[in-house]
């Protein structure tokens, strides 16, 4: 009958033998917590001292007491590797925003530590460091990343506490804008101003901006509208006026384009019932495709294949600064002659300010304009909760008269 293996955790005999340096170094064998044996060593210049810095060692890669894959002893990219394999349920961007802020940002400062050497005051550091050189935004995402990462070192035994609830590091963002939503004159000018640019009929874009005016639909969202049966389910319902959203458009790694069979969020899946001029839109654009087969309602002009959500990102950008534009002509860009060889982005346009999300806010201002309840917006827009929607997609520019007759005297 064999050996018994050693408990979980635990070592063997110690051995010393001489180094060619001189020093002395000590070994011993270690059942860590996958289950393997595993020879560990450490060298000192006695006995005595050798001996010493191993039990160091293998008190803080046994301690604490975990059965997980993770130790003490682990780098952070075991721990980084261990957490993204984990299924979070995020959704495609989620995904990789995450994986590139890790890849540019966290394994470069604390990629190789040992999980037992990641302190708070190393968190802190590192935070502040991508704050610094990558902004507030990548620095909160780091700290998100970070805290999930060393709950599931927490779960498999490898740390006690989390290093970053202690760091104590706070991120400076930048001034927060005021909500800013188009009032019912700019709607219509700009809708007027889609309409009749040539530039915008060739990127086929003035139905895409009516729909997200007519829905608070987010632009991937707005891509993603198919007719026809999706998984057996009919999506956009012309006859009832109802078109369930229930997809977006991203960008996979290695596949490209295509529609994500889920919302942003869990509280995007929602039925949204569609004005009428928004119902003869889709009816006519559908009858009158050059790519029927796609079932899209907004397929690219050319290929008839999914839009890129950054591209038509990019040339609303590109429109809204050219807009009544004097200072760049119309074509939304400062001439090289004022910024050299490259072109750059014209701000000085009376539409410059606006954005694709400027729809979405703009229809939430109109609905609670009309008596609308929070619950109703948030419902409408796809938020998980009407303190969103208050906070970040009502227009808070102009005051009620009312409010000055209630405080009259």
């Amino acid at each position: 009958m064999g050996r018994p293996p050693l408990p979980v955790g635990t070592f063997g005999t110690i051995g010393f033998f001489p180094t060619a340096g001189g020093e002395v170094q000590a070994r011993a064998r270690f059942r860590d917590f996958d289950g393997r044996t595993r020879l560990v060593s450490k060298t000192g210049r006695s006995k005595a001292a050798a001996e010493r810095a191993l039990k160091t060692e293998l008190t803080t890669r046994r301690g604490p007491h975990g059965t997980g894959l993770l130790t003490a002893s682990s780098r952070v990219t075991a721990l980084v590797d261990a957490w993204l394999a984990t299924d979070h349920g995020w959704s495609t961007g989620t995904e990789r925003t995450y994986r590139s802020i890790i890849r540019t940002s966290v394994l470069p400062a604390l990629g190789e530590l040992c999980l037992r050497e990641v302190t708070p005051g190393r968190v802190a550091r590192a935070i502040t460091a991508i704050a610094g050189t990558s902004g507030p935004g990548a620095a909160k995402t780091a700290r998100a990343c970070l805290s999930g990462m060393f709950a599931l070192a927490i779960v498999d035994g490898a740390v006690t506490a989390n290093p970053v609830r202690d760091a104590g590091v706070r991120v400076t963002r930048t001034a927060k804008k005021a909500p800013r939503a188009l009032t019912p004159e700019d709607t219509a000018r700009l809708v007027e101003l889609f309409a009749t640019s040539e530039r915008a009929q060739a990127l086929d874009l003035p139905d895409v901006v009516d729909w997200m005016l007519a829905t608070g639909a987010r632009i991937g969202e707005a891509l993603a509208v198919r007719a026809g049966k999706v998984q057996g389910k009919t999506l956009l319902d012309l006859d009832t006026g109802t078109w369930e959203v229930a997809g977006t458009v991203v960008r996979v790694p290695k596949q490209g384009l295509v529609v994500q069979p889920r919302t942003k969020t869990a509280a995007g899946w929602r039925v949204v019932a569609l004005p009428a001029f928004a119902q003869d839109m889709a009816r006519r654009r559908l009858s009158g495709s050059r790519h029927p087969d796609s079932g899209l309602v907004f397929p690219s002009p050319v290929a008839g294949t999914v839009r890129d959500p950054s591209n038509v990102s990019g040339d609303l950008r590109v429109l809204l600064d050219s807009f009544d534009c004097a200072t760049c002509g119309g074509t939304g860009l400062l001439p090289p002659a004022t910024t050299g060889a490259r072109p750059v982005r014209c701000e000085e346009g009376p539409w410059s300010w606006v954005t694709s999300h400027t729809f979405r806010k703009t229809v939430a201002t109109r609905l609670e304009e009309a008596g609308f309840t929070p619950r109703q917006v948030a419902d409408q827009l796809g938020h998980a909760n009407p303190s969103m929607t208050l906070d970040v997609y009502f227009g808070r520019h102009v005051v009620s008269a009312e409010a000055a007759t209630v405080l009259g005297r």
